[in-house]
């Protein structure tokens, strides 16, 4: 147990520095850590749903209706009608927010570089598997 403890702690440790060099970044853009997540969703899934947002961000369905709307405010996202569906909005990224997601995207693979430097190729799939077995697990 105290080797779980002591892993469990270090991953800790390494969220919490990465967390805080990562909300220095982006008050550089304005953005909250939800909205970055937001950006990098809807470049991912254009044309996604505010549903499909709620699913993956696990919040409330209003919640992500107000991420949403904040960030059309700051005009890095726009809303569409559906083709297939009146009734469903489509949701993609303004040319402001493809510029900032490609930025924050650059930020965020150079700081993934320099934090797994000391890791062979090998090293990083298997940590990158690993990692995605224990997030299965939450």
């Amino acid at each position: 147990m105290d080797l779980d403890f002591s892993i469990e702690r270090t991953i800790l440790r390494i969220g919490n520095q990465l967390l805080s060099r990562r909300s220095d970044d982006l008050k550089l853009y304005d953005l909250t850590p939800s909205q970055s997540e937001t950006l990098l969703f809807f470049d991912r899934y254009a044309g996604a749903r505010v549903l499909d947002l709620k699913a993956y961000l696990k919040i409330s369905h209003q919640a992500a209706r107000n991420i949403v709307e904040r960030m059309k405010e700051k005009d890095l996202l726009y809303v569409t009608v559906s083709g297939a569906d009146a009734r469903a909005r489509e949701v993609y990224l303004s040319e402001k927010g493809q510029a900032i997601c490609r930025e924050l995207k650059k930020k965020g693979g150079d700081v993934g570089s320099n934090l797994l430097s000391a890791l062979t190729r090998a090293e990083k799939e298997t940590l990158a598997k690993l990692l995605e077995k224990i997030s299965q697990t939450l």
